[in-house]
């Protein structure tokens, strides 16, 4: 309605004309514009923060936010008593995040190694785009050969299993039976940018031991006939219940010929992440040969480029814990056992979260069907925090910034001091004080330091060895060379009266050689030549 107001048309238009398409009253409708052009303008004037002040707190904390550094409700409390000297608290936080609900959220976040959060990253994203979306406009592929495939743990925690329940007065405590921390299996999933489901695979866990083969208890789904709005199921087991190379070639190899029966002559892109087991050469070689493309995300960006962790298995997660407990319930209130419930949960939540709207709004929302190679960037961009938005306006909010990383510096200064780290043998069953770790920690370090002196010093000891060793055999070598009979170069003289040795001792002839009229012509001539034995 402010739109239009705002392009030119009486008010009296836009109110009748939205009165009839929403079913309000004129009334109504004239109330809730009113309402809304005030709050866009109007300041209240009992507020803590002045209007200049609330906008530079609004883009000081969208600006963190799209760096990948959330504020806390805390952390915004400090930045209002550090920058302006209000003091507020947590609760005054969660009022201001829910006057702000249009521009800001609370949400929880899941913690990121440091190696997914890197700018190096980025360029490398810019380069997968590049190469992709050559290769999607030399091939000319439709949505429905356009796919993605990913794993998903199906697992309950016992927070996701918290429900509320009408209890007596007179219990103490509320409890309730469920499959608490109870993992049933992987899924492997394989959808299509046109909205369809391909095929699902679940693997489950068994004890094979060093055979090929195991007993193993199962319980399938009732729903296996082939309609227009299902898709097949398979199963397969492996020792951890994860999937493996093994098996991933033997489902790869079922996805290809699945892929042949549908679609006869035709190729398709598939797409994962950079898992070892999915990049297989045998498996992307026979792959090849049925027309099937397999491509791999960068890595550490599946959380923001994978199309089946956008939101196809956030709405299974969240599908999974409900109909658990209910089907938990259920098999309580008829007599029977609870153990296959979290399974079965698993199959309904993936009928109901895999639609097609759901998984086009996916592949939609990371930029590939449609091709958008600005939107892929600009999740790169936001995700890795490189090229921030800068909104121009905020001396207000460059020093927000500014007070909260010198608050964070000095508390992480302060907590330094505090914490004293070190290493010791400790015992199974044992109870420690901290003077016994440290000094347990000082004795570690005195001994590793004897050690080392003590290795040095053999170490050294070993070198000079060796250097003595190597002398030794040089001057063997020497004295092996001037113990040789100077004709016959074959016999070494170890002593004997029959050897003519002069008297340098640098020149001797062995006494068969002696006997020659050579060789005592030989041994005058080094007489005569030798100063020494002159």
């Amino acid at each position: 309605m402010l739109a239009a107001v705002a392009d030119g048309e009486p008010t009296l238009h836009v109110f009748a004309r939205f009165s009839a398409s929403t079913g309000l009253s004129v009334s109504n409708v004239r109330t809730i514009y009113y309402r809304g052009r005030d709050e866009r303008t109007k300041h209240n004037a009992n507020s803590l923060l002045s209007a200049t002040e609330d906008q530079a707190l609004l883009y000081a904390t969208q600006a963190f936010s799209y760096a990948n550094f959330a504020l806390t409700r805390s952390q915004l409390g400090d930045l209002v008593r550090s920058l302006w000297g209000k003091k507020v608290g947590t609760t005054w936080a969660r009022a201001w995040v829910a006057r702000h609900r249009d521009d800001l959220s609370v949400r929880t976040c899941k913690a990121l190694s440091d190696k997914r959060n890197a700018a190096s990253t980025f360029k490398q994203v810019q380069d997968w785009v590049a190469e992709l979306g050559g290769f999607l406009r030399e091939h000319g592929l439709r949505p429905s050969a356009i796919l993605n495939y990913d794993e998903c743990r199906l697992v309950t925690q016992g927070n996701r299993l918290s429900v509320k329940r009408v209890q007596a007065t007179d219990r103490e405590r509320a409890n309730v039976a469920s499959t608490r921390g109870a993992t049933v299996a992987s899924l492997l999933s394989f959808v299509a940018g046109d909205g369809a489901p391909f095929l699902s695979v679940y693997i489950f866990r068994s004890r094979f031991g060093g055979d090929v083969e195991a007993a193993a208890d199962f319980v399938l789904s009732r729903c296996q006939s082939r309609t227009r709005s299902s898709w097949p199921r398979f199963y397969g087991w492996t020792e951890t219940g994860f999937l493996d190379a093994p098996t991933f070639a033997a489902v790869m190899d079922l996805f290809c010929r699945e892929w042949q029966v549908r679609n006869p002559g035709r190729e398709c892109l598939l797409l994962g992440d950079q898992l070892r087991a999915h990049r297989q050469v045998a498996v992307v070689r026979s792959a090849l040969q049925h027309g099937v493309v397999c491509w791999w995300l960068v890595a550490n960006t599946s959380h923001f480029l994978q199309v089946l962790d956008d939101k196809c298995f956030a709405c299974l997660k969240a599908h999974v814990p409900v109909l658990s407990d209910q089907n938990i319930v259920d098999a309580l209130l008829t007599n029977q056992s609870a153990r296959d419930c979290l399974l079965q949960a698993a199959y309904d939540a993936e009928r109901i979260s895999f639609t097609p709207t759901t998984i086009r709004a996916s592949f939609r929302s990371v930029g590939l069907v449609p091709w958008d190679e600005e939107r892929m960037l600009h999740l790169a961009r936001v995700n890795l925090g490189i090229d921030l938005p800068s909104y121009g306006v905020a001396d207000g909010a460059r020093a927000a910034a500014a007070a909260v990383i010198r608050l964070a510096h000095d508390h992480q200064a302060a907590g330094k001091k505090n914490v004293v780290g070190g290493r010791a043998v400790v015992h199974r069953g044992h109870i420690y004080s901290a003077a016994a770790l440290l000094e347990a920690d000082r004795a570690r370090a005195a001994a590793q330091k004897a050690a080392a002196g003590a290795k040095a010093a053999k170490d050294a000891e070993k070198v000079a060895s060796k250097q003595q060793a190597a002398r030794d055999k040089v001057e063997q070598a020497n004295q092996r060379a001037l113990a040789t009979c100077r004709m016959c170069a074959s016999h070494v003289h170890r002593g004997g009266k029959r050897w003519l040795v002069c008297l340098c001792g640098g020149f001797r002839v062995c006494p068969a050689c002696a006997t020659q009229s050579v060789g005592k012509a030989i041994m005058a001539a080094h007489l005569i030549g030798c100063t020494r034995c002159v």
